[in-house]
């Protein structure tokens, strides 16, 4: 008998690291592979015109945030509805299923979140929550680690660093929250002029990988995301609005990253209880990590994003309509977030300068 020989019972099941890793079948160049099938326009989109980059308030319209005054994504901090199915029933059931279910990420956490109101942050709850977010960061090293060819179109730069902040802020009333500060400090236009100026287009980037975008599918026990493109917006929930024509292509994968990581604490981290001492942005990075994401956006892309959301929810919720008090608390919270991120990098810039 040869040393060689393996073990019985040894399982040769792939790791679930490496699954999710894992490129889709088909052909792996950069204008072929499956991870970036429908990113870019194949054919000629509408343009759409955002209210971020209008002048007046008359002329912009909205078409990229839900009308829901909640967070993005709208993860619902109750318990599900009547007759929703749970999670481990969607697992029974799909457990035979020859074709996975592609379900929207936000579907999915918003069951996971419900779960653990019903029954507390159960550890295999805590174990999905964790898939999915490490689902959601493997989608994205994959879509980075794409090749680039001739063929890859530049994708635009977000609006908030290429264009300035729309004038209808400085008509805003003072209990939306601190907009005159945000729009002022010092800090905040340094930290929007380094990330313009830091700007790398190095990469296969999506430009807007919110939740919304990602559509989760289950194989096997294992979670795969996949994210939405420009040409086909259907989603396991509907037709999401349209997407300007040039975000995805040759970009920084910081933002993607900087935009995940928003989008988590806009709209998931207010749906968990802080009793159950969940962070899902610390989880994400340390999953996205683990997998080899080496893309972790700067303070200074950080508080770009973070502004860039608070202008895009200031326009939904504002433009047209008279905001809830609900809402402006909402407002308040958002614009206070640049100016918190600027204010977290003082005391080491003073100790640089004093030593």
């Amino acid at each position: 008998m040869t040393v060689l020989a393996e073990p019985h019972g040894v399982d040769r099941a792939p790791l679930a690291r490496v699954i999710a890793l894992r490129p889709s079948t088909g052909r792996h160049a950069a204008a072929g592979s499956p991870e970036t099938a429908g990113l870019a326009p194949t054919a000629p989109v509408p343009t759409v015109h955002r209210a971020v980059s209008a002048g007046h308030a008359t002329t912009a319209t909205v078409t990229t945030l839900p009308a829901s005054p909640r967070p993005v994504g709208a993860v619902a901090p109750a318990a599900a509805p009547t007759g929703q199915v749970t999670s481990d029933a969607r697992h029974r059931e799909g457990a035979h299923a020859e074709v996975p279910v592609a379900r929207s990420l936000v579907r999915e956490l918003e069951e996971v979140a419900a779960a653990m109101h019903d029954h507390g942050p159960l550890p295999s709850l805590r174990v999905e929550l964790r898939q999915l977010l490490s689902a959601w960061g493997a989608a994205l090293v994959r879509l980075h680690r794409t090749p680039l060819t001739s063929a890859v179109p530049l994708a635009e730069l977000p609006w908030v660093l290429r264009e300035p902040l729309p004038r209808w802020l400085a008509d805003l009333p003072g209990d939306v929250g601190p907009v005159w500060a945000a729009r002022a400090h010092p800090g905040v236009l340094r930290a929007v002029d380094e990330a313009r100026r830091s700007w790398s287009a190095v990469q296969w980037t999506h430009g807007d990988a919110t939740g919304d975008e990602v559509v989760v599918t289950r194989s096997r026990g294992v979670a795969r995301a996949v994210l939405l493109g420009v040409a086909d917006r259907s989603s396991p929930d509907g037709t999401l609005p349209p997407a300007p024509a040039h975000r995805s292509g040759r970009g920084d994968p910081r933002w993607d990253v900087a935009t995940a990581l928003d989008w988590l604490a806009l709209a998931l981290g207010p749906a968990l209880d802080p009793a159950w001492g969940l962070d899902p942005v610390a989880s994400f990075v340390a999953q996205y990590r683990e997998l080899g994401g080496d893309a972790l956006p700067t303070r200074a892309t950080a508080v770009a994003r973070t502004l860039s959301s608070a202008v895009e929810w200031t326009a939904q919720l504002t433009l047209g309509a008279e905001p809830t008090d609900e809402e402006r608390a909402w407002l308040v919270g958002l614009w206070q977030r640049p100016l918190e991120l600027v204010a977290r990098t003082r005391p080491a810039s003073s100790a640089t300068r004093s030593s």
